[in-house]
């Protein structure tokens, strides 16, 4: 019986049910990880195959756009290889459960890192359900699935920003956020991960703007060239915006662990504070969204 190696950051857990039965099973019988893994792959697939599908729809309502061919054809193959993996799964296959750095599940099999994640984020809860009801229809989720839930030491946020993906000829995946707001990536690698923490970001970054754009109804004067983000001990994160001594406090992981990001959108941070248009393309995002251990390029 292979042992599964369950990778967690330290005083976190998982907040979602699919995490959960994952975790559960992760130290258990062969088979319920092997079942897991082809579900989950097989999940992916079909999901994979729909992005392909919806692709070859837009060609046909907007011949214009440049390299929505490509995408397709791309997504296409990713589907396909996800079922062949799938299909390649067997009770000597070696499956690790792994939770990573944004409270996304991974598997390894066989050594291949795989993100269990849909390409649409608000598509993500169905599904999730999804792999959880094929895999209880075959195996007993009631012991599973109803232990008690540890309480995070460190609270996550649940938000996710409304994000949307293109691709185009001249450049690789795009995350497209709020008010003019992207993210450009140079390759399709790592997709679930790039789209899991581009999610988080533009969640961040709109309830940040949210909270700035009170301030600045109130008066309160914001230092744009200085403003800056720090961890505190207790879980949250400080916002300083002023020499003054002003400051916000939310819950932010995701923009504390990427100061470099942060600066970079400080000025898209301002104008939409004041309710003003401003474009931002985000170039290299693979290098400013990654982290040490998970690269996304």
């Amino acid at each position: 019986m292979q042992t599964a190696a369950l990778a967690r950051e330290a005083g976190r857990t998982p907040t979602n049910r699919l995490n959960d039965l994952a975790l559960a099973v992760a130290n258990a019988h062969t088979m319920l990880r092997v079942d897991l893994a082809q579900i989950a792959l097989t999940e992916l697939a079909a999901t994979y195959d729909d992005e392909a599908l919806r692709a070859r729809q837009d060609i046909r309502a907007r011949a214009n756009k440049p390299g929505l061919g490509r995408w397709s054809a791309q997504v296409q193959s990713m589907a396909q290889d996800y079922r062949r993996l799938a299909e390649s799964i067997s009770q000597d296959t070696i499956i690790d459960i792994n939770i990573g750095a944004e409270n996304s599940l991974y598997l390894t099999i066989d050594g291949r890192l795989v993100a269990i994640s849909s390409p649409r984020m608000n598509e993500q809860p169905a599904f999730e359900q999804s792999i959880i009801t094929q895999f209880c229809t075959l195996n007993r989720c009631d012991e599973l699935l109803d232990m008690p839930m540890a309480t995070p030491a460190r609270t996550v946020a649940d938000r996710t920003g409304t994000t949307r993906w293109s691709f185009s000829q001249n450049a690789g995946p795009v995350c497209e956020g709020s008010d003019g707001l992207q993210f450009q990536f140079n390759s399709m690698d790592n997709l679930g991960r790039k789209r899991d923490v581009c999610a988080r970001t533009v969640a961040e970054l709109d309830t940040l703007t949210a909270e700035l754009a009170n301030r600045l109804a109130f008066g309160v004067r914001i230092d744009w060239e200085r403003i800056m983000i720090r961890s505190l001990p207790g879980g949250e994160e400080q916002v300083t915006l002023n020499q003054e001594g002003d400051y916000i406090q939310q819950s932010l992981p995701t923009l504390a662990q990427r100061r470099d990001l942060f600066r970079l959108v400080r000025p898209w941070l301002a104008a939409k504070a004041k309710g003003t248009p401003y474009p931002l393309v985000v170039l290299n995002a693979g290098r400013l969204l990654g982290e040490p251990g998970f690269p996304l390029e």
